[in-house]
């Protein structure tokens, strides 16, 4: 075992190893967000946790290798000591601010540490150049700023071999301790960038598109066709910043964000570039746009949405010139210390405080309303957007939760475009991307947090299928006429019948004519929609009795029946555990009661079932005389009966027990 993991599983030993003193004794929280999923895994000593998953990487790497005691005391050290700039105790801190240590690059800080009380060269240029190899794969500096590693071959301090073994094995531990999957896919990059550093290839400035490809992971035609059209004054500018500085944390909070307000935000930056300017930090901003919600990391969408109507206030001419509109409630925030640009935002006392009021308020419904419509009257935010906030990201966890019942649709997909409207948590995309390789898959959804959400996971995890924020009811603006094979709507339609205003009348069925005859316009011939959605049982005039087994649970059918937005729906007592419904009536309530409180705000907006599976084939026959209908079935859609029958009975008339009535259909549509 490595020396450095004794001294871990033995707390005696901290007081003799002053790196690992800093490690343990601080009240320091850097680390990236972007490689945690809840802001509460972040504690004092999570940069002690992974500089001990780093170190337990290069123990396994010795035991299988068996490397040489100066290549495993050097990756060792500059493992031990890389991070320690992020730690600390409080006093420690101020002595190395007024010795002028540079905490923000924390790599610079650590190896300015490291040096008080050790003089070895070669360890020290390892800390200070450790993680750059991924930035530079990630696009947050160029490939010089590791010139320092070729010039300890030059000055003939350590022989070329050896330093790459060295870098290999560090980079190996140092990136397998955020991620597994990541090193597997950058392996074969990472030793090509180590040859090009220890054989002096040190390569220009990149291309400013190039850059900003690595720094988004990847880029559409769109941004690329944008980014090309910049004015020249524009390109020059990001090319002169990105000559310049390293960007710390880019990828953990400047992605959220649209290319065109990357844009803005880069310019305004170059703008206020200093001479002694290195690094540009995003740390403040990442720490303050994310926070704990359902014990789950979340954006701040509160933050997002006002950040992002600040930066579409502007243009690019209007930063460029250094010409800035203000606005009482939001400012850019720029703060230069010695050789860093610490990038954040500042807020009006007003906005903050209603920013905490929404956060503290998503425990209340009838505050967190509140809440929302403040935001939304203050900013000018339209409400079907916006229309979950956080409720958003719990639905779509159980939207994806039914990933099998979904499955049913891959049955009937013609390749080769497929379009899915509504796609919610990406469930479907995914499984069409799984499914085959060639496919060209495209989702769109009105939603800013869903399509801010599946962008993210596009990123994260390397999706081939594109997003699109659109509206299905305008889809020819975004989609082409006959150019898909398949329109997939997975329990969207009933969602647009409930929510959009059209002709000034919600629950209008005219809304999915207009959807399902665009649908029809952008398929090709021989093309297929594919529906699944809520279904209404045939047998409209039959009741049904539900009897409640915890008969408190009647009370959430009173607020149902005076909460639900679709039609007037009602009961009758039969005693104090036991009601009688009309059929579809207890169809909508159960199906509703299924997701639980917490969805309940939204689910009682929605109508799920509007018609029957033979009235669904009517209307299609009406409004798509030409198409073909080529299947169409109806079932109950698994997990309602686990989710429903440890919480009621279901009785017929007669008050024989009865099974639950059908949830779903699934109708295939084929363009003649």
């Amino acid at each position: 075992m490595l020396k450095s993991l004794k001294c871990l599983n033995n707390p005696k030993m901290y007081s003799n190893e002053l790196w690992l003193t800093y490690l343990y004794k601080t009240k320091e929280k850097n680390y990236n967000y972007l490689n945690v999923t809840s802001i509460k895994e972040i504690t004092n000593h999570s940069v002690l946790n992974y500089c001990l998953k780093t170190l337990k990487i290069l123990d396994e790497i010795n035991k299988e290798q068996k490397l040489s005691k100066d290549i495993l005391y050097l990756v060792e050290e500059t493992l031990k000591w890389s991070e320690v700039a992020k730690c600390g105790r409080k006093k420690d801190r101020l002595s190395w601010e007024k010795k002028g240590y540079d905490l923000y690059a924390h790599n610079i800080g650590s190896s300015q540490i490291y040096l008080e009380s050790n003089n070895d060269t070669i360890i020290a240029t390892l800390i200070k150049t450790h993680g750059l190899v991924g930035q530079y794969i990630k696009g947050e500096i160029n490939l010089d700023k590791n010139y320092e590693l070729y010039l300890l071959i030059k000055n003939k301090l350590i022989s070329k071999t050896k330093l790459r073994k060295v870098l290999i094995i560090l980079n190996e531990c140092i990136i397998k301790g955020v991620s597994l999957k990541l090193y597997t896919k950058i392996e074969n990059e990472i030793i090509k960038v180590i040859d090009l550093i220890i054989n002096n290839k040190f390569t220009n400035t990149e291309d400013y598109i190039i850059k900003l490809e690595k720094l988004n992971k990847k880029l559409s035609k769109e941004e690329i066709k944008y980014l090309e059209k910049l004015d020249t004054n524009i390109k020059r500018k990001l090319a002169n910043l990105f000559s310049k500085v390293e960007l710390w944390y880019y990828d953990a909070v400047m992605c959220i964000f649209s290319i065109e307000q990357q844009i803005k935000i880069l310019l305004y930056i170059e703008n206020n570039l200093q001479d002694t300017t290195i690094n540009v930090t995003f740390e403040q901003l990442m720490k303050e746009i994310y926070f704990n919600y359902n014990f789950h990391k979340e954006l701040n969408l509160y933050k997002t949405r006002i950040i992002e109507y600040y930066l579409n206030m502007l243009t690019l001419k209007d930063i460029s010139t250094n010409n800035l509109k203000t606005s009482p409630h939001i400012k850019f925030n720029i703060k230069h210390t010695k050789q860093n640009l610490i990038f954040n935002f500042n807020y009006s006392i007003q906005i903050k405080k209603l920013i905490e009021f929404c956060e503290v308020a998503t425990i209340n419904d009838s505050l967190y309303q509140k809440a929302i419509y403040m935001l939304y009257d203050l900013f000018g935010f339209r409400k079907d957007q916006y229309d979950r906030f956080y409720e958003e990201v719990n639905y779509l966890k159980q939207m994806n939760n039914s990933k099998n019942d979904k499955k049913i649709i891959l049955d009937y997909i013609v390749k080769e475009n497929i379009l899915e409207i509504g796609p919610g948590g990406g469930v479907i995309l995914n499984m069409l991307e799984e499914s085959d390789n060639f496919l060209k898959i495209k989702g769109l959804d009105i939603s800013k947090n869903v399509v801010e959400k599946l962008k993210i996971l596009k990123k994260k995890e390397n999706h081939n299928w594109d997003i699109i924020e659109g509206d299905a009811l305008n889809l020819l603006k975004y989609i082409p006429k006959n150019s898909q094979d398949t329109v997939i709507f997975s329990a969207i339609i009933h969602e647009l019948y409930s929510y959009v205003n059209f002709n000034n009348h919600k629950f209008n069925k005219e809304t999915i004519a207009v959807v399902l005859k665009n649908a029809y316009d952008v398929l090709k011939p021989n093309g297929r929609i594919i529906i699944r959605d809520g279904v209404m049982s045939e047998n409209k005039d039959e009741y049904r009795i539900i009897e409640f087994y915890n008969k408190s649970d009647i009370e959430i059918l009173n607020r149902f029946c005076k909460d639900f937005k679709g039609r007037k729906i009602d009961y009758i007592k039969v005693n104090d555990k036991m009601v009688r419904m009309l059929v579809n009536d207890a169809l909508e309530f159960l199906y509703t009661y299924t997701w639980g409180e917490e969805a309940y705000p939204m689910e009682v907006q929605e109508q799920f079932a509007y018609f029957t599976l033979k009235e669904y084939i009517e209307f299609i026959k009406q409004i798509l005389p030409n198409s073909k209908i080529i299947a169409k079935k109806e079932y109950l859609q698994n997990g309602y009966n686990v989710n429903l029958l440890s919480k009621i009975a279901l009785y017929d008339e007669n008050l024989k027990v009865c099974s639950l009535p059908n949830s779903t259909l699934l109708i295939v549509i084929e363009k003649s």
